[in-house]
């Protein structure tokens, strides 16, 4: 019997500094709205975060993991209509960038690799055309055509 107590000692000790407990910590304007909402675990953000506009239209979500920015990140405008696509890695740009006019039409788009622009990024008016097209290499521009 002195054991069997001794090892759920034991295995209580082991267990418990192992357990991490998450919280959903929200902030509000001073009129009361909802202003940010993100998820703490062991005192760093991590999972999913919002904040809003006044008048509780979503501004933008994004994930953290270990209190960096990881995964897809989305802003919005105050219509909310969607304003920005994007993805962080360890809190960097990476991958696939997209922005938009509040019509919806795609306003720029380009590539990220380690927080640096990479590649072809184009620049489109209010009309769908290309109006500029630059090209990146580790995030220095080489080359811009003006259409």
């Amino acid at each position: 019997m002195k054991n069997i107590k001794a090892l759920t000692v034991l295995l209580i000790i082991l267990f418990v500094p192992s357990v991490s407990f998450s919280e959903v910590r929200k902030t509000n304007y001073d009129s009361g709205e909802l202003k940010l909402e993100h998820t703490y675990k062991n005192g760093k953000k991590e999972g999913p975060s919002k904040e809003y506009y006044k008048g509780g239209q979503l501004n933008a979500e994004r994930i953290f993991r270990r209190g960096k920015k990881e995964g897809p990140d989305k802003l919005y405008y105050e219509s909310g209509q969607l304003k920005a696509e994007r993805n962080y890695r360890k809190n960097k740009l990476e991958g696939p960038y997209k922005t938009y006019y509040e019509s919806g039409k795609v306003k720029e788009e380009g590539n990220f690799r380690k927080g640096k622009k990479e590649g072809l990024f184009k620049e489109y008016d209010e009309s769908g055309g290309i109006k500029i097209m630059q090209k990146y290499k580790d995030g220095e521009l080489y080359q811009r055509k003006s259409i």
